[in-house]
């Protein structure tokens, strides 16, 4: 599948380019952490019947209890750069509705069957922080993989796909080596559903967006002398 090529192909050059980093780790500053949240997802933009040339109305998602992990790394000659790996977990169901289907003969009112979904997002990031000893503004940007999985009453479909990452948020470090943080995450994607049923018939793509707001807990390994 050509989708699926991308993916790898992302993921290969992601695992490239970090590795002439690995030797400026051990003079980083690296953290481990956990997370939890909120989903708030945009509609199923974009959307068409797979195989097909129908297209639907955006379909409504359902927010979602977000959960998961976080690792990274901050250089120690910029002490404001580090790049992140982000992991989480939510579920925005799809919602059981009425759609409007148009094809050339015209537009049609439909009712879409919900399923439940879940998405897991994998990211890579670029940060820049502000380095101050007790409270530390970041923001990072970059890419990620998304893996998609949508349940419906006699079907279930998987999608993988690329997609992009946005991350804001502050962290305030209660000791030397443990913080609290609280961030904003913005992710977007598209998604294949191809058995998934419509109403009439099968197959459904959409344009993914979601927000997420979590709050949690980060330990720092710091370089010996900090």
């Amino acid at each position: 599948m050509r989708k699926n090529h991308y993916v790898q192909s992302f993921v290969f050059a992601i695992v490239i380019g970090v590795i002439p980093l690995v030797a400026s780790l051990s003079f980083a500053e690296s953290y481990i952490g956990g997370q939890l949240g909120f989903t708030i997802p945009e509609s199923l933009g974009g959307v068409s019947q797979t195989g097909g040339g129908a297209r639907f109305s955006n379909l409504d998602l359902n927010n979602s209890f977000t959960y998961g992990a976080k690792a990274g790394h901050y250089f120690e000659r910029y002490k404001w750069l580090g790049v992140e790996t982000d992991l989480y977990t939510t579920n925005p169901h799809l919602e059981n509705q009425n759609a409007t289907r148009t094809t050339p003969a015209g537009p049609t009112s439909v009712i879409v069957p919900g399923a439940l979904t879940r998405v897991t997002t994998l990211a890579f990031s670029l940060m820049a922080r502000y380095p101050g000893e007790r409270f530390q503004p970041y923001a990072g940007m970059g890419m990620g993989v998304y893996f998609a999985k949508a349940t419906g009453a006699f079907s279930k479909d998987t999608d993988t796909s690329p997609g992009f990452h946005l991350v804001g948020g502050a962290r305030f470090f209660v000791t030397k080596e443990v913080a609290l943080f609280g961030e904003y995450k913005h992710d977007r994607a598209t998604f294949s559903f191809p058995s998934l049923p419509t109403g009439v018939g099968t197959g459904i793509t959409g344009d993914y967006m979601a927000h997420t707001l979590v709050v949690g807990v980060s330990y720092h390994f710091l370089p010996e002398g900090r």
